[in-house]
């Protein structure tokens, strides 16, 4: 799309610009308030010319970290915290230069440039930054709500993944996507609808499709497409010139930790040791225990009003206790705030057999067992509050996958348990990724995704990330 490869000079000239504008406003304030400490003014000359360099060394950082990659112009606290980490880069390699620059500026004053100009201009490209970037994706986001700057895409499947996919990205600007149609990859013409949008043809329809439809992408997301069918399709792909992207299987998640040894000109794939068996495991439960006590501690007065009223509304135990499916499908004691009327385990047999899903799952959005203090409680995840005490335990964790009970784990595939590596956590991807509106399949596709993906900034933007996803109650009853 030409208009989004014009998009990214302007982004960075824009960046430098600012990145210039913020070292040369952090010289004049540090210089015009008196609170800082008395200094010799420096002449403004030699931090304009040191400005350029700093502009470009934060354009450096910035790329690096991917801010011009513009796949999805948007702004949220990933992004923030990719600004984040370019600024502070940035601040080191300045303040490196400063460092080796000293005894070599001569003809002025002082020898160095001021570290507290440069702390300075690291506050303010922050906030700066953020406030420009966020500015810019609100921009593009209400051009996009309006139909401009979206890429028209083409869905290759037609089974529960494509669906899924396309209930995703529908009505969501922020994504950029903007559906044409379905393309079954069968060797059968399939016409009519799929969830209110039109089946295409197959994939032997492709190159047709493109000449009548203005097609910037094509979305695999079946499981069932073999290879020469993949290969017939990425060649389409590339004769009409249509960028190819598609939602990794199980085998494309695992392939991040794959690493390949020849042994006799063979070569041979073979996984690597997880972060979680090594020094992650120490890191991890050290973030659990100190950020679950401060959090225990914090919210004690609110959890003692809360005990008073479902006390007050219903009959029962305040905590509710239920048998759930941990590391190592080793069975260990869930507690939450009781949400439901104290015979609501009684009816759940009868309910799974009327309202369960095929995938295991029971989900009842008007669930006659939950009380109106417990509707509450669940639609902003108050009741999983005492989950912290099974964190401090050590049988859960802050961050990671949902744990579910012994009768829908009883119904998992074979690769649906590798979820049991880990410790099951109070929230993680599921959780801020639709909640209740997954899929079992979709659930444990991120579950490995968070497993082979961790890191412990990965966890800190999680629960972040659960903060809006709580308050906002999506996808929670």
């Amino acid at each position: 799309m030409r208009k989004r490869v014009l998009l990214k000079p302007v982004l960075a000239s824009v960046d430098i610009a600012l990145l210039t504008g913020a070292f040369l406003l952090a010289y004049w304030l540090r210089f015009s308030f008196s609170f800082f400490p008395e200094r010799p003014e420096p002449s403004f000359e030699l931090y304009f010319r040191f400005s350029f360099l700093v502009g470009l060394i934060g354009f450096a950082m910035l790329h690096s970290a991917g801010m011009y990659r513009l796949r999805n112009f948007s702004f949220g606290l990933e992004e923030f915290f990719l600004i984040q980490r370019a600024v502070t880069f940035s601040v080191l390699l300045i303040m490196a230069i400063n460092f080796i620059l000293r005894g070599y500026i001569s003809g002025y004053d002082v020898e160095t440039y001021s570290r507290l100009i440069i702390l300075i201009s690291w506050f303010l490209s922050l906030v700066i930054l953020t406030m420009w970037r966020w500015g810019a994706a609100f921009v593009f986001k209400q051009f996009r709500s309006r139909g401009r700057g979206l890429k028209k895409v083409i869905i290759v499947g037609t089974d529960h993944i494509a669906r899924g996919f396309y209930r995703a990205v529908r009505g969501n600007v922020d994504f950029e996507y903007q559906p044409l149609g379905f393309v079954h990859n069968g060797p059968d013409k399939n016409e009519g609808e799929l969830e209110g949008l039109k089946i295409l043809g197959n994939l032997q329809d492709l190159p047709e499709i493109f000449r009548e439809h203005p097609v910037n992408e094509v979305v695999l997301a079946c499981m069932d497409i073999d290879a020469e069918e993949a290969a017939q399709l990425i060649k389409a792909c590339e004769r009409g010139d249509v960028q190819f992207s598609m939602i990794p299987g199980f085998f494309e998640i695992l392939t991040r930790r794959m690493q390949v040894q020849e042994v006799a000109d063979i070569p041979i794939f073979y996984l690597e040791e997880r972060i979680f068996q090594r020094w992650g495991r120490i890191v991890k439960r050290g973030m659990d225990v100190v950020l679950s006590l401060s959090m225990l501690i914090l919210f004690a007065p609110f959890l003692g009003l809360v005990a008073l009223m479902i006390k007050l509304e219903s009959k029962g135990p305040v905590i509710f206790k239920h048998s759930r499916v941990g590391k190592g499908e080793r069975s260990f004691c869930m507690y939450k705030f009781r949400s439901m009327y104290a015979d609501s385990e009684d009816k759940r047999e009868e309910l799974e057999h009327r309202y369960g899903s095929e995938d295991a799952i029971l989900r009842l959005p008007e669930d006659t067992r939950v009380t109106r203090c417990g509707r509450f409680l669940r639609r902003f995840s108050i009741d999983e509050i005492p989950q912290l005490v099974n964190v401090l335990k050590g049988d859960m964790s802050l961050v990671g996958p949902r744990p579910h009970m012994f009768s829908e784990v009883a119904r998992y595939h074979q690769w649906h348990r590798l979820k049991f590596d880990v410790l099951p956590g109070i929230t993680g991807l599921t959780q801020v990724s639709g909640r209740k509106n997954l899929s079992l399949d979709e659930m444990v596709r991120l579950d490995i995704y968070y497993i082979e993906s961790w890191t412990p900034w990965l966890d800190l933007k999680i629960l972040l990330k659960t903060i809006p996803t709580v308050l906002g109650g999506r996808g929670a009853y």
